[in-house]
């Protein structure tokens, strides 16, 4: 089977919830020939092709839309046409049989996924939308309800429950949990523990974390991923706890969002100080390969969003051995069971939250109950080993269904 993939986001050039997924994907496939695996990605740079064992990443200059910044419309429709125009080539000339587009109508605009959706319809190649966010916007609804999809692939229940209340014909949605990748993700330390050397902090010092990207926009993303609430339930116990430290993990900034991290990164700094918890905070950014590292030394990891379609950071979590905390909201349930591998809690409630942080600082045995609850759900249910063979099961029905409709013509 050849799948072309087509993401807006990259792992190359920034870090989030898809660009986790697209580079998941290509270490699991880059040393497996069980299917031939094509990947279109924007890039700033100049666009290029290039090779990752089974993987072929073509990079495409002319897919790569600055966000926040207004762009001439003749600019691009320009550049939507000869990206339409390289991805037809690509479709013809490796005989695609599946195209699967990730999150396509929450980056560029719709003029690409209408021609993306063109090319699969003119070549009767059937198309998957992945999606990985809830709808937002009238158009986002519509691209996604009025655009021909072979399949809408939910990454949670929650987003699939989204889709179907907003108008998508059940028998089109389906769930398909993303995976974390065990190999990197895991409790195993081969190494002398670094990390609170690093952060110039005590070899017996505790290190909540907790890990998301801060790029504001045109939403308040600290309030929205609940990193506020988590200072305000930090500064009551901090105190009581003075060998305690809040470890905030941010993502880098794709270059065309540089000024809007910027102005985010101010404002986190804005609220620790405000709450009085600069000399037990610390704010670093890491790259996604650090994170493994980053999770194993620390004593608990927290996420208190007010809204989630998923929540891959908590699997993540989960799988290198380390108690976990997050709200009811989303999918979060999905991989939370409350008291059980975790703490589920309301959202932007500060004082039940800092009664749960405590809970796990005092209470070895709910810690490690749930450290081993944890991992059992991540090797139960979210490996890649477990959910990309699921998908591409998906992926051969979608096919098998597609030729079959097409015989049915004649």
């Amino acid at each position: 089977m050849k799948i072309l993939y087509i993401s807006p986001y990259s792992p190359l050039e920034s870090v989030g919830g898809v660009e986790r997924y697209i580079s998941n994907l290509i270490k699991y496939y880059k040393n497996r020939s069980e299917h031939k695996i094509y990947l279109v990605l924007p890039t700033i740079n100049k666009s290029r092709i290039e090779k990752e064992g089974n993987v072929i990443i073509y990079l495409d200059n002319n897919f790569s839309i600055p966000q926040q910044v207004k762009l001439n419309q003749k600019i691009i429709a320009k550049n939507a046409h000869l990206f339409s125009k390289n991805l037809e080539s690509l479709v013809v000339k490796n005989k695609i049989d599946v195209i699967c587009a990730e999150n396509l109508m929450f980056g560029p605009p719709a003029i690409y996924s209408l021609l993306i959706n063109m090319i699969a319809s003119n070549h009767n190649i059937p198309i998957v939308l992945r999606l990985h966010s809830f709808a937002v916007t009238q158009l986002q609804v519509e691209l996604i309800n009025q655009l021909v999809w072979s399949k809408v692939s939910c990454v949670s229940q929650s987003v699939a429950g989204d889709c179907f209340q907003k108008g998508t014909d059940v028998d089109v949605i389906s769930t398909h949990y993303l995976g974390v990748n065990t190999q990197e993700f895991n409790d195993k330390f081969n190494f002398t523990p670094l990390l609170r050397e690093q952060l110039s902090i005590g070899e017996n010092a505790k290190i909540i974390l907790t890990a998301t990207r801060i790029i504001r926009g045109t939403r308040n993303i600290l309030q929205e991923k609940g990193v506020v609430n988590l200072i305000r339930a930090f500064s009551k116990i901090a105190p009581r706890y003075p060998n305690l430290y809040l470890l905030i993990a941010v993502g880098s900034a794709p270059e065309g969002l540089r000024n809007e991290f910027h102005g985010s990164y101010e404002m986190l700094l804005g609220y620790i100080k405000l709450y009085g918890i600069e000399k037990q905070t610390i704010v670093k950014t890491y790259k996604l390969d650090e994170m493994p590292t980053v999770y194993r030394e620390s004593d608990i990891f927290i996420l208190p969003s007010e809204n989630e379609t998923f929540g891959q950071v908590f699997i993540e979590a989960m799988s290198c051995g380390i108690p976990v905390i997050g709200t009811k909201v989303g999918g979060i349930p999905e991989i939370i069971s409350d008291s059980y591998n975790g703490y589920l809690v309301v959202p932007d409630d500060a004082s039940i939250l800092a009664q749960k942080i405590e809970n796990l600082l005092i209470d070895k045995k709910i810690k490690d109950k749930f450290i081993k609850t944890g991992i059992k759900t991540v090797q139960r249910s979210f490996t890649l080993e477990n959910q990309f063979p699921a998908f591409h099961k998906m992926l051969e029905e979608v096919i098998q269904n597609n030729s079959r409709n097409d015989k049915n013509k004649f």
